[in-house]
C-alpha cells in the first residue's frame, strides 16, 4: 500500500503467527484483554505458558498492541475541530488530516489509479 513503511511492506503475515497470536489472546483474562497495561511478569508468564509460546512471544505482542495504540491516538488527533469558538465545529480538514496521516506513515503520494489520494487535488470527490 502506498505511505507504508518499507518495512512494513516486507513484513508477511503467516498462519503460523495468527495462531501463536490467536493462542495468546485467548490465554488473556477478559480484564487482561481490555487493560493490558496491568499484564505484569507473572501474568506474562502464565499467559506464555497457556498459549504454548515463549514470554518473548507475549511481550512482542504487547509491544506491537502499545505502538498501535499509540498510533492510533496520534490519527484521533487528526479529527479535531477547525476554526474558532464553534465556527467549523466538528469538521475534520480531510486534505490536512490525509497530509498528516502519510507523514506518520511515511508515505509519498497517492495510490495508483486514484491521484490525489494523498489529499492533493484531483482525488476522489470524498476527499475534497
Amino acid at each position: 500500500l502506498p505511505g507504508m513503511p518499507k518495512e512494513m511492506k516486507d513484513a508477511q503475515i503467516g498462519d503460523d503467527q495468527v495462531k501463536t497470536t490467536e493462542a495468546i489472546i485467548r490465554s488473556m483474562t477478559p480484564e487482561e484483554r481490555r487493560q493490558p497495561e496491568i499484564i505484569n511478569g507473572s501474568r506474562r508468564t502464565r499467559i506464555a505458558k497457556g498459549s504454548g509460546t515463549q514470554v518473548a512471544d507475549v511481550n512482542r505482542l504487547i509491544k506491537q498492541f502499545t505502538e498501535m495504540q499509540k498510533m492510533m491516538k496520534r490519527m484521533g488527533g487528526l479529527a479535531k475541530p477547525q476554526g474558532k469558538a464553534g465556527k467549523g465545529k466538528g469538521k475534520v480538514n480531510k486534505r490536512q488530516a490525509m497530509r498528516e496521516l502519510g507523514d506518520m506513515l511515511g508515505g509519498q503520494g497517492g495510490m495508483p489509479g486514484f491521484p490525489g489520494l494523498d489529499g492533493s487535488p484531483g482525488g476522489p470527490p470524498f476527499f475534497k
